[in-house]
C-alpha cells in the first residue's frame, strides 16, 4: 500500500482502518484439541495422578483399580522434580505446578529410560488427570503448564485430562474428557469414600506420633492400615442392583437413572469401609503405646489447599519438623475442603433464584404460578444440597468411629461463613476463600490449638488476600498466635527459624495451661503420670479423652480425664466401704 494511500485514510478501505471498511471475524480462543480417553482404552491405558498425601494417592489409586481402571499415583514431589519443572515450566508460576510438572516428568523419563518404553508407547498409554478451575488464580492456567512442559520434555501429544474442582467434567469442553470415565454416583461416592478414609488415618497419625514410645513404629503401623484399607477398596464389588426403593425415589431425585439413586441407598447401610477401618484400629491398639502426660503444643495448620496436604519439600516437610520440635500437629482433612466448594453453591443458588423468580414474577400475570414454579425449584434444589452435606458429615462421622472417634469432626460450614465474612467476604472465591480466616477464628474461639500455621505457595494470590485480611483479625485478637509461611522449592531454613520462634510462643502457653489443669485437678506430674501407668486403658493410642472448652492441650485435657476416672473410683471405694459397715438383717 502507497504512503500517500495510507495517509488519505480511504473510508471504506480494510487497509487503512476506515470507518466504513468491514470489521475484521472475531477470531476466539479456543482450547488446543486434545484426544480424549476413550472406552476402548480402559483395558491398556493407565491414569496418572497424585502429589496428594501418602494416604490419599494410594487409596485413590486401589479405588480406581477397584472400579476396573488401571492407575498409579505419582512419587511424593521432591526438590529434584522441582526442579526440573523449573526448567520446563514458564517462569512465574506456583511451586505446586513445578512439583507436580517435575514429577510427572520423572515418572515418564524413567519409564523411558528405566524400563524401556518408547515415547509413542508413553504417549498412548498413559494419561494425566488432573484438577482444573477457572478461578481467579495460577490454578486455571496448570493444565496449560504441564502440556508445555510435557512437549518441551519430548513427550509431543502426552494427554492431560481435566475435572473441573467445583464438578463435571473438563470446565471447558466435556466431549474433550472421553467416554472412557463413567461420570456417575458410583464413581464419586468411592472417591469420596477413599478420601475420608485417608483424611482419619492422616489425622490419627499424627495425633498419635508424638506421644508413642517408639515414633518410628507409628509409620509402619499407619503403612500397615493403609494396606489395609487397600485390600478393601480394590476387592470390593462397586456394583449395586436398583431395587423397588430406588425406581420409586428416582422421579423424586435429580439422578437420571435408578442406579445412582441405589448407590446413595447402599451407602446408608453398606460396612466394608468402617469395617476395613474397624480392623485398622484393631492393629493400632494392639502394637502401640502412648504416653500423652508430656505437654506439647498444638499446631493447626491452614492455608493454600495443595501445601497444607502434601507431605514432601512441596512444604518443607513441616508436619515432620514440627513434631521433631515437640509439637502436635492438627492436619485439616480434605472433606472439609469439598463440603466448603458444597456449601459455597448455596449462594449460587440463591443469585439465580432471585434471578429467576423476578423474572417469572414479570411473567406471571395474577396467579404467579411461573414464579411458584421457580421458588420451588430453588427450594428443591437448596434441600438436595443440604442432604448432601448431612450425608457427608454422617459418613465422615461413621468412619471416625471406627478408629475410636478421637480425631474432631468437620466444621459446620454455616459457622465459619459466618464467623469469616466480616473479614473476609463470603462471595470472593478461589482457593480456600474464607476458609483461611474462618478456621482461625474458630480454633482461637473454640480453644482448639496454641498456634495457627497457614502454608501456602510463594505467591499464591488468594492466600496472599487471606493474609492481609488476617491483619485485621489480629489487630481485634491481638493475642491470637498466628503464623503465615510462604513454600517454595528452596528457603526452608528461613521457614523454620520463624516457625520455631512462633512455636516458643506457643510452648509456653502449654505449659501454663498444664500446669492450671494440674493445679485445678490436684495433680503432680508425678502423680497423673503414676495414674497412668496404673491404668492400661490411658496409654492405649485410641482411648477417647474428652476436651474441655478452651483447653488445646492434649496432656491438659488428659489431666480432667485421668481426676474424673479418679473421682469415680473413690466414689465407688466409698459407696463399698460403706455396704460393707453397713449391718446386716436380723
Amino acid at each position: 500500500m502507497s504512503d500517500a494511500h495510507r495517509l488519505t485514510g480511504c473510508r471504506s478501505c480494510p487497509q487503512t482502518g476506515g470507518r466504513d471498511a468491514a470489521p475484521p471475524a472475531a477470531q476466539n480462543y479456543r482450547l488446543p484439541a486434545e484426544r480424549g480417553f476413550g472406552r476402548d482404552e480402559r483395558g491398556r491405558v493407565t491414569l496418572l495422578f497424585g502429589s496428594l498425601s501418602s494416604a490419599h494417592d494410594r487409596l485413590v489409586k486401589a479405588t480406581l483399580q477397584g472400579l476396573g481402571y488401571h492407575a498409579d499415583h505419582l512419587p511424593m514431589p521432591g526438590r529434584r522434580d522441582f526442579q526440573s519443572g523449573r526448567e520446563y515450566c514458564n517462569p512465574g508460576q506456583c511451586n505446586p505446578v513445578y512439583f507436580v510438572t517435575g514429577a510427572l516428568i520423572r515418572y515418564l523419563e524413567r519409564l523411558r529410560d528405566e524400563e524401556g518404553l518408547s515415547t509413542d508407547r508413553i504417549v498412548s498409554d498413559y494419561i494425566f488427570v488432573t484438577a482444573g478451575s477457572c478461578g481467579p488464580c495460577r490454578f486455571g492456567m496448570y493444565e496449560a503448564e504441564h502440556r508445555v512442559a510435557l512437549r518441551k520434555a519430548g513427550f509431543e501429544g502426552f494427554r492431560v485430562i481435566t475435572f473441573d474442582k467445583k464438578g463435571g467434567g473438563d470446565g471447558h469442553d466435556p466431549g474433550r474428557v472421553g467416554d472412557g470415565f463413567e461420570m456417575n454416583v458410583r464413581l464419586y461416592r468411592a472417591l469420596l469414600n477413599a478420601m475420608f478414609m485417608a483424611d482419619v488415618l492422616n489425622a490419627i497419625s499424627h495425633q498419635i506420633r508424638p506421644y508413642a514410645s517408639d515414633p518410628d513404629q507409628v509409620d509402619a503401623v499407619i503403612d500397615a492400615c493403609i494396606s489395609e484399607c487397600e485390600d478393601t477398596l480394590r476387592r470390593r464389588s462397586y456394583a449395586v442392583a436398583p431395587g423397588r426403593v430406588a425406581r420409586w425415589l428416582r422421579p423424586l431425585t435429580p439422578f437420571r437413572c435408578e442406579e445412582d439413586v441405589a448407590q446413595l441407598l447402599a451407602q446408608a447401610r453398606e460396612r466394608d469401609y468402617v469395617d476395613a477401618l474397624a480392623r485398622c484400629r484393631r492393629i493400632i491398639e494392639q502394637r502401640l503405646q502412648v504416653d500423652r502426660s508430656t505437654p506439647k503444643p498444638l499446631v493447626k495448620i491452614t492455608g493454600e489447599f495443595w501445601a497444607q496436604t502434601t507431605e514432601g519439600d512441596g512444604n518443607f516437610n513441616m508436619f515432620r519438623f514440627l513434631e521433631d520440635e515437640g509439637a502436635e500437629v492438627r492436619i485439616e482433612p480434605l472433606a472439609a475442603w469439598i463440603d466448603y466448594m458444597r456449601h459455597s453453591l448455596h449462594a449460587l443458588l440463591k443469585d439465580r433464584r432471585l434471578i429467576t423468580c423476578d423474572a417469572a414474577r414479570a411473567r406471571g400475570g395474577v396467579w404467579m404460578l411461573p414464579w411458584a414454579g421457580a421458588w420451588s425449584r430453588y427450594l428443591f434444589q437448596d434441600g438436595m444440597l443440604r442432604l448432601a452435606g448431612v450425608l457427608m458429615r454422617r459418613e465422615y462421622d461413621r468412619m471416625r468411629r471406627a478408629l475410636g472417634e478421637t480425631t474432631p469432626a468437620l466444621s459446620q460450614q454455616g459457622v465459619l461463613q459466618r464467623l469469616g465474612h466480616p473479614f473476609y467476604h463470603s462471595r470472593i472465591t478461589g482457593g480456600e476463600g474464607y476458609l483461611e480466616i474462618a478456621k482461625n477464628l474458630h480454633a482461637y474461639h473454640h480453644g482448639q490449638a496454641h498456634m495457627t500455621l497457614s502454608l501456602k505457595p510463594f505467591g499464591c494470590m488468594p492466600s496472599t488476600q487471606s493474609d492481609g485480611a488476617q491483619a485485621a483479625v489480629l489487630g481485634r485478637y491481638p493475642e491470637m498466635n498466628f503464623l503465615p509461611v510462604e513454600t517454595s522449592g528452596d528457603g526452608e531454613v528461613n521457614a523454620y527459624s520463624r516457625v520455631q520462634m512462633a512455636l516458643t510462643q506457643a510452648k509456653d502457653q502449654c505449659r501454663r495451661e498444664f500446669r492450671q489443669a494440674l493445679q485445678d485437678t490436684r495433680w503432680t506430674r508425678e502423680t497423673l503420670a503414676d495414674f497412668v501407668k496404673r491404668h492400661p486403658e490411658l496409654r492405649q493410642p485410641l482411648h477417647r479423652i474428652r476436651g474441655r472448652r478452651g483447653i488445646a492441650g492434649t496432656a491438659a485435657n488428659l489431666a480432667f480425664h485421668a481426676a474424673a476416672l479418679r473421682d469415680r473410683e473413690g466414689r465407688g471405694l466409698a459407696a463399698a466401704f460403706t455396704s460393707m459397715r453397713r449391718p446386716g438383717p436380723r
